[in-house]
Parts: C-alpha cells; structure tokens; sequence
C-alpha cells in the first residue's frame, strides 16, 4: 500500500501534539508571533494552523485569527480544543479549509503568519511565489509577513538515500505509547526536495499494536538568498531575517525567521 500524504491518517493528526508537534513546539515563537501581531494589528491570518498550537494562545491574547489549513484531520483536532476555552476566544477564531497556494478570504489582515516551516511543503518556486502572492493581496498596506523556515544544512541535503531514525512518546491520558519512525530519507538535490517515509504506531501499554499508519513528509529546501529574492519578488520590503525568535542575526544550519512589510500607509 503507498504511504498516504502527510497529515492524512487518524494515528497521525490525532497524536501530533504529542509527537511531531512536541518536536516544532517552542513558546518563543507563539510570544514572537504575539508581539508581532500586537504591534501590527488585531486581525491575523495564520497559514497552515493545524492543530491550534499558535492560533489559540493569539486569540486568548486578544488577536482574532483566521487559520487555514488543507489537512481535515488537523482542522478537526484544533476544533476538539475548543470545549476547554473560554467562549470569547472561541469568537475570535475562525478555522478554514483551505491551500495556502490558492486562497481566497473575504477580508485583509494586519499580520500573516507562517509558522513551524510550513512554508517548505510547498515544492517549487512556482508554488512559493503563488502563496507569497495570496498572502500580499490579503495583506493591507503596510501589514506585516513572517515566515519560519529551517536553514538547510548542506550535510543533511546530499544526493541520495540518508538513513532513518525512531521517536517514541507516552500519551498520559491513555498510557499508550506513539512510535515515530523516519524509515528513510532521499534528497532530490536537483528540485530541493527531500522525501521521508514515516510510520506512526499506536502501542497498549503491553506492547500490542492497536493502530499504524505511513505517510510521506516531503519538503523542499530554501537558501536565505533565494527566500530573500522570492519575497522581494512578491512586492515585499523591508525585510529582515533572523536565526530564531529572540531576534539573532542569521546563522548557518539553524532558523530561517523572516519578518516583512508590505509597502504601503501603516493606518489599518
């Protein structure tokens, strides 16, 4: 059976917090995106929200954010949260369905976000500059872009087969164990791209497998400079790079945390 696309299975969206998104998870970024947004406007449009992990804590923080994503599952996890807010932040989050290449919403934005190297599943620069393209025709003048995206770090993109790796995480609530594998790795040094099986496993505490599943990850790779050209492209300006969210000057192998205006009057 071929491995579905990623985000696709139940074992998948339903454990991400505890696996996958315990690996992105770093309360400075949602602080950065916070501060970010607070300083720009209240109206935030978040690509590729998944499960929630930075749209709750903005809008808890005032902001109302719109979140799109393509994956249902992830969308479906995200709503599942909402039992435990409060209804006035429950009001000021709106989740969408949707292609971050292809969008259309019904209003501007102060700030947009992309967070957690969202940005690298889009494949090629064609896809890249449709999106950077959607987000400048929501942003309004003088609006605020980021974009976090990993550094590539040379040694990890060479041609061929890399090997694999294992995760495991407990789930409290169920005692249940998640196993995490990267079975392999191939870069397409050509395009960019590299392409990772993974297997997801749901264990009883015994060790019986209750449910698995395998998914492709396939991500393309963006050098500071060409990133730096795609958002000049776009339209964008003042434009400044960072390593991480405290604000670090760029570095080698580590973060790509774009920050970018679009040109235009500062009055939302």
């Amino acid at each position: 059976m071929p491995a579905l696309p990623f985000y696709s299975s139940a074992v998948n969206t339903e454990t991400y917090d505890l696996t996958v998104g315990r690996i992105i998870k770093d309360d400075a970024d949602v602080r950065f995106y916070r501060d970010l947004a607070a300083g720009s406007g209240p109206r935030v449009l978040e690509l590729a929200c998944g499960t929630g992990r930075v749209t709750i804590p903005l809008a808890e923080a005032g902001l109302d954010v719109t979140g799109l994503d393509r994956s249902p599952g992830m969308l479906r996890e995200a709503r599942a949260k909402f039992a435990a807010l409060d209804p006035a932040t429950v009001d000021r989050i709106c989740l969408i369905e949707g292609d971050m290449v292809d969008f259309s919403l019904d209003t501007s934005f102060d700030t947009v976000i992309v967070p957690a190297t969202a940005f690298a599943f889009l494949l090629t620069p064609d896809a890249q500059r449709a999106c950077l393209s959607r987000v400048f025709e929501h942003l309004r003048p003088g609006g605020v872009l980021s974009i976090a995206v990993f550094d590539p770090r040379l040694d990890l993109c060479v041609p061929g087969d890399l090997g694999g790796r294992t995760d495991e995480a407990l789930d409290p609530k169920s005692g249940r164990t998640i196993r995490v594998e990267v079975l392999s790795r191939h870069n397409d040094t050509l395009a960019q791209v590299l392409h990772e099986a993974w297997r997801f496993t749901e264990l009883e505490a015994e060790g019986a497998v209750i449910r698995s599943a395998e998914e492709e990850l396939v991500l393309r790779w963006t050098y500071r400079y060409e990133m730096r050209h795609l958002l000049e492209l776009a339209g964008f300006d003042r434009i400044d790079e960072f390593s991480d969210f405290a604000g670090s000057p760029p570095a080698y192998g580590v973060q790509q945390v774009w920050v970018c205006r679009r040109p235009g009057s500062e009055a939302g």
